[in-house]
This record gives structure tokens, sequence and C-alpha cells, in this order.
């Protein structure tokens, strides 16, 4: 148990202006940074969340920055829990981590794949990584899963995006980002396209996204490491790759009966090497949200399957997860919201709710929260 954020809405605050150009066209930048309420930042202020300038008319909206992606957006659709807190698709959709007991043979598994680091793959493999000469780890591990998660999964840096205007209830957004600075030193790595089409009409909305990124490993230096029962021994150098996509397809709609809110999304994600599939995952949402006078109830179940080639026999089920809340308005800027949540991890994957981690696959985890929203 402990204090936290970001249980109901991510805490926040942030900066807006419009200028009148004239000739019907507004300059405008949006400027906006997390707040951590219960140790006052801590870490530091930053405009992570949003830092962007960008130009409208007419023609519709040129911005440019750091933005969430049109793909991301869909979430807001289909999620009554927004995304965050333990009951928030994030626990599914932000990332999907393998336990080493599923993930230790074939493509995914291969420990010179895992020690490197890379777009798609972040691991910490303990203090014992590579003791023979073959450049294999042979100890125990302090954290034996594997991460997989697209980098702009939210939001993307050095991005120019353009979003039309509406057109009958017709809207469209693309985004193209050329990358996090191309860090990597790789050229096409980071790189990522995102676009969306929605369509709203009265209580119904629908909507449509793609993206992709791309990713690669980057390039390992030699070294001598200390098995502990042999002498030390060379560890080969390993060349950079560059030739890794993160591919998501999501739809999503949603239906306001008034006294009842339904929405329901789909969404497929693909890991591909050298135009060869790595993986495939597949997640289905379903959203609820009814109002009850000042208080508003909410549920959401989510449901994930997964095909690793090289380490699953086609599809399988990695997990499901059943959210339940509420929030009782107390004025106009002020809430009390209250959310439990368990998520059941299935055939050796790992996912977790909140900041919790799990170790190993296969286990079941469960959270709530009791907060307090306040918009000023």
């Amino acid at each position: 148990m402990g204090m936290a954020q970001d249980g109901a809405t991510s805490s926040r605050i942030g900066f807006r202006g419009v200028e009148d150009l004239g000739g019907g066209l507004r300059a405008n930048f949006h400027m906006e940074g997390a707040l951590n309420p219960d140790t006052g930042t801590a870490g530091g202020f930053n405009f992570m969340r949003q830092s962007t300038v960008g130009v409208a008319g007419g023609f519709g909206e040129v911005r440019l920055g750091r933005d969430l992606t049109p793909m991301f957006r869909l979430n807001g659709i289909v999620d009554p829990f927004g995304f965050i807190g333990v009951g928030g698709s994030a626990n599914m959709f932000g990332s999907t981590v393998i336990a080493e007991s599923l993930g230790n043979s074939g493509a995914l598994g291969a420990q010179d794949a895992q020690d490197g680091t890379s777009t798609f793959t972040t691991t910490d493999r303990g203090t014992e990584r590579r003791t023979d000469a073959s450049g294999l780890r042979a100890g125990a591990l302090t954290t034996p899963r594997i991460t997989f998660a697209d980098p702009n999964g939210v939001r993307a840096s050095n991005s120019f995006a353009y979003y039309t205007p509406n057109f009958n209830g017709f809207t469209a957004s693309l985004m193209y980002s050329a990358g996090a600075e191309n860090t990597n030193g790789l050229k096409n790595v980071g790189k990522m396209t995102s676009g969306s089409v929605n369509y709203t009409k009265g209580p119904l909305v629908l909507a449509a996204a793609t993206q992709a990124t791309k990713g690669g490993v980057t390039a390992a230096a030699a070294s001598f490491v200390g098995s502990g029962t042999t002498a030390n021994t060379a560890v080969a150098a390993t060349n950079g790759t560059g030739d890794m996509k993160w591919t998501t397809n999501y739809l999503a709609g949603s239906y306001d009966l008034k006294v009842v809110k339904l929405s329901l999304g789909h969404r497929t994600e693909k890991l591909s090497e050298g135009g060869e599939t790595f993986g495939k995952l597949k997640s289905t949402i379903y959203g609820v949200s009814a109002p009850i006078g000042a208080i508003t109830l909410r549920a959401s179940y989510i449901t994930k399957k997964a095909d690793l080639t090289d380490v699953t026999e086609g599809s399988i089920k990695a997990g499901n997860q059943f959210a339940v809340g509420a929030v009782y308005e107390l004025s106009k800027r002020t809430a009390l919201y209250g959310t439990y949540s368990q998520l059941k991890n299935e055939n050796g994957f790992a996912n977790s709710i909140g900041s919790a981690v799990a170790s190993a696959g296969g286990v079941t985890s469960k959270g709530y929260e009791f907060g307090v929203r306040h918009n000023f």
C-alpha cells in the first residue's frame, strides 16, 4: 500500500496560447508537464507531456514538437479508465512482458538478442550477464523477463502532424516522427508514422488507426567477463541492426445510450525483423460506463493473445484484465474515485497492475486505489 498519483486523471500543469494572425490563421503553442503531488515532482519538472507549436486555419492544423500520437488517442474512445490507474488498459497495452520460462528459446529468447538494447526490447539481465565464450549468461537472473513495447506507443518527439477540419463528422490526422535525435546511430531507427480516421455522429463514435515505428539492436563492444567458475572469457563484438519494425493497427468505437455508454476496441501488434514476422499480439477491450446522478460507474474487460514465432505453436492466451470502479463528483472541479482491478497472466506472460513487477510468468496481480481528482 502506498501513495501515488494518476489514478483517475494524469496529474499535470500546462500553458497554452493562441494568436490571431488574420485571414483566418492562428498560431498556437502548448507546453505541458507531469506533476507528482505525492513527492512534489522530486525528479524535476519538464514539458515531456506535450511541447508543440502550430498553425491552424480553415485547412486544419499543422503541429510540430512532442505530442500524443493519432493511434494512442483511440484509447480515449474505448477505455473508461482513461488508460491510467490500476484499471487502465496501459497494464495490457503499454507493453508485453514475457517471462524467461516462455522466451528462453527461439528468436525471442536468444540471449545475444536479449542482452542488446533496442528500440523494442528492454531487459534487465542482472549482474551476471555473460559467463562463457559463447556469450550466454549462466547465472541466476534477478529479473528474468523480456519486455517488448513501442517507444512511441503514447507520444512521439520531433514530430510533424497534420489534423484535418471536420467534414460532416469525419476527421483525420497524420503524424511523422524523425525519432529522438537519432541517437541510436542507425539511419532509420526511431522513425515513426501514425495516422487515424474518426467519424462522429450524435452518440456514435468510430475510429481506425495505424502506426509503424522502425527499430533495431545497437552494437555491443567486445568485453571480458569473469564467470566465477572459469577464467575470464572473451565476448565478441556484435554489429548493430536497423531492420526491425513495430506495427500497430487499432479499431475503436463507442455508443452513448445516455443511461450507459458502451465501447469496444480491437488492436493488433506485429514485431518484424528483416521483413520476417517475429511475433503477433491481439488485444480486445470491452468498456462500459453508466452515470447515476453524481456517480459514474465504470468497468472494462481486456483479453490478449500472442503468436510468438519459434516460441509458441500458433496463438496462445497471454492473459486478461477485469476492472470496476466509480467516480463521485463533489463539484464541477472535484471528484472522489475508487477502482479495483485484477490481471491474470497465462502461458508465461508477466504483465502486472500499476507499478508492481511480475517477476515470473503466469501470475495474477490485483490492485485497488482510492483518491481525489481536482481540476483548476
